[in-house]
């Protein structure tokens, strides 16, 4: 996989400085980088920065969060496939917001080739101090790049005195308590300390970026078909703190995936001429609390079958659903003379999902992940 980075800011904020000097340390480390910038206009002015031997892609003519996703897909696409790196960097304009940035860089033809490590947010520090004069709606996105930022870059605090940096920084903290802030000249970073990051788009792994951080990815490996009901619910299911959901799911009934999205409350299905990968992207905030479409529907059964049992409401992840299931199949809460054999509890655990009122694939679906923990943990007392 290749580390991915975004990179966001506000016009003239010293993006495109910071950027530059990335390039130079990802080379000094051995490593080979990439660049896609966007640009507003139609020529790429920025781009002359970047020297000739890093591959490099441009979005012109508009912001890459408005733009068609089938022009950002193809060019992502184009450098994913044609050059040799490591490390990608992508430099957003100034009025790009980074959630919309991040819902199309991140499509599901491709994301599972990409680490994505996080938001670098370069900040003004004298325009934060004039921020009140912007326009009210230029002011909201400014925040919003703020908020979502990962790694804040107070840039140009060379110009600010010491109350005012005081104060910028006491308000950068307060829009987004858990991002670093960097008070810096001339966008110089100590570089070194982004590649401690954890990855972040990785199957069921919420984005860690040196602190616990709220804005994360997370990619889900489909496994199954899902009827669309069944895929309906688990939306509906999700916290308001879930932005975005877009992906490939296999319905039972056809033979090639449709392509799902989800955004602002509604949900869009739409019928593939091809086989792709099923997977999806989530993207939101405090992932962890929320579970992925395959630990949903599991979680749902059990639910269905131990009604009074108020701990399945906590529970959020795969690890969680297997014990839970482990620990009925293993009889963990009956006493030691009247506890019955696996397979015993494997046939009454079936019997249970039989009585309920469920449909056909809920039973099927919940029996696979029954016979997946039975084979588990069959073979490890074989052993």
């Amino acid at each position: 996989m290749k580390d991915v980075y975004l990179l966001s800011g506000f016009l003239g904020s010293g993006k495109t400085t910071l950027l530059v000097k990335w390039l130079t340390y990802i080379k000094q480390q051995g490593l080979k980088p990439a660049v896609i910038m966007n640009e507003l206009g139609a020529l790429g002015f920025d781009s002359d920065a970047v020297e000739e031997d890093v591959p490099l892609r441009e979005l012109l003519e508009g912001c890459i969060c408005c733009s068609p996703a089938e022009k950002t897909e193809a060019q992502i696409q184009q450098i994913l496939h044609q050059e040799e790196f490591d490390v990608l960097l992508i430099e957003t304009t100034g009025a790009a917001h980074p959630v919309a940035s991040l819902d199309v860089i991140l499509s599901p033809l491709f994301a599972d080739h990409f680490d994505f490590k996080g938001i670098v947010t370069v900040v003004d520090a004298v325009r934060f101090l004039e921020r009140d004069k912007l326009p009210i709606q230029t002011k909201a996105l400014f925040f919003e790049q703020i908020k979502h930022g990962h790694l804040l870059v107070l840039n140009k605090v060379d110009v600010v005195d010491s109350e005012e940096l005081e104060e910028v920084q006491f308000s950068l903290s307060q829009l987004n308590a858990k991002a670093k802030i960097v008070p810096t000249t001339y966008s110089t970073v100590d570089f070194s300390q982004l590649q401690h990051l954890a990855p972040s788009l990785s199957a069921h792994k919420p984005m860690r970026v040196g602190m616990e951080l709220t804005l994360g990815t997370r990619l889900e490996v489909l496994s199954s078909s899902f009827p669309q009901y069944a895929v309906e619910e688990w939306i509906q299911s999700l916290s308001e703190t879930v932005y975005r959901v877009k992906g490939y799911i296999q319905l039972p009934s056809t033979s090639k995936p449709h392509l799902f999205q989800y955004a602002y409350g509604m949900t869009q299905w739409m019928q593939e001429d091809v086989n792709v990968k099923t997977q999806l992207v989530v993207i939101g905030e405090n992932l962890t609390a929320c579970p992925t479409l395959e630990t949903y529907q599991v979680l749902s059964t059990l639910k269905k079958i131990y009604p009074e049992r108020e701990r399945l409401t906590s529970l959020s992840t795969a690890s969680d659903i297997d014990q839970v299931i482990d620990d009925e199949l293993l009889d963990v809460q009956t006493h030691p003379r009247t506890r019955q054999t696996l397979e015993q509890k494997n046939e009454q655990l079936r019997q249970k999902v039989t009585l309920l009122d469920c449909s056909k694939w809920e039973e099927e679906y919940f029996l696979r992940k029954v016979t997946e923990r039975f084979n588990e943990l069959s073979t490890r007392f074989a052993q």
